[in-house]
């Protein structure tokens, strides 16, 4: 009985402030525009193979499209936890979760990758920019694998992207 307990409770902290989101992600449903702009970024940056969007390369790494877990946090509350996206993939390099907030002062992005059964964290990139955001996820958890097939119409490159900002249509 105590295990059961035990397992309830870190299913529970393990999804504490996440809910569970699906492609196509429910714009209208999130408050914070740090987590849209996120989100944004993710369905537009390049990849270093200029192939692949950042979602493409997630989906190729295993990601499940039906199960996203997303932080909305209250984009006025500079203390208390910053939003955030958690996905499970399945690649040679990682076997686990990738988790992509934002950093302790928001001038960039923290990746944090958590092995399968691990309880802490064990890569943690801290401070990328916009602008390295595609690279380092890449070098991180891509392995070559191809699972998605990208339509022959999409961008080859990352031209709405100025500096670390992203431009409006």
């Amino acid at each position: 009985m105590h295990t059961q307990t035990a397992t309830a409770s870190a299913q529970h902290d393990s999804l504490d402030g996440f809910n569970v989101s699906k492609l196509p992600i429910d714009r209208d449903s999130i408050r914070s525009r740090r987590l849209l702009r996120m989100i944004e970024l993710i369905e537009v940056l390049r990849t270093p193979d200029n192939e692949r969007t950042i979602w493409q390369m997630l989906l190729d790494a295993g990601a499940n499209p039906d199960f996203i877990l997303l932080r909305d946090c209250d984009d006025e509350a500079r203390h208390g936890r910053r939003p955030a996206m958690q996905l499970n993939v399945n690649t040679e390099k990682l076997q686990g979760f990738v988790l992509i907030t934002h950093n302790a002062d928001d001038t960039g992005y923290k990746i944090l990758l958590q092995s399968q059964g691990a309880s802490i964290p064990h890569v943690t990139e801290e401070n990328v920019v916009v602008r390295r955001l595609a690279a380092v996820l890449f070098d991180l958890i891509d392995d070559g694998t191809k699972r998605v097939t990208v339509p022959s119409n999409a961008l080859s490159t990352n031209a709405v992207i100025a500096g670390d900002y992203l431009l409006a249509p």
